[in-house]
């Protein structure tokens, strides 16, 4: 056998390295891109849009919000959403978004 990998073995490879080196690589690079100051304004909105899809937070199970819309909702499920948002804005000591 001559020592020279497959394809698949050096795809194989390659994937690895994306997986671990060049994810660390890719996150890196978009959170310098987000913490300059000098970088366009597309390029921050793309980086930390990417830094918060890959934490999942455009994920509908992890931002907080209900499993239906509103308008599908029943009066029950409807009362306890607003029973939450109640809830959550109460206990914040800083009123809110606005604050």
């Amino acid at each position: 056998m001559t020592g020279k990998k497959s394809t698949a073995e050096a795809q194989a490879d390659l994937l690895h390295l994306v997986k671990t080196e060049g994810v660390f690589a890719a996150y890196e690079a978009s959170l310098a891109i987000c913490r300059d100051k000098q970088a366009p304004a597309p390029a921050r909105a793309t980086a930390s849009a990417t830094l918060f899809r890959v934490a999942g937070y455009f994920n509908r199970e992890n931002n907080g919000a209900p499993d239906k819309e509103p308008h599908e909702m029943t009066p029950e499920e409807l009362a306890r959403e607003i029973a939450k948002m109640s809830r959550r804005q109460d206990s914040d000591p800083e009123g809110g978004v606005f604050g």
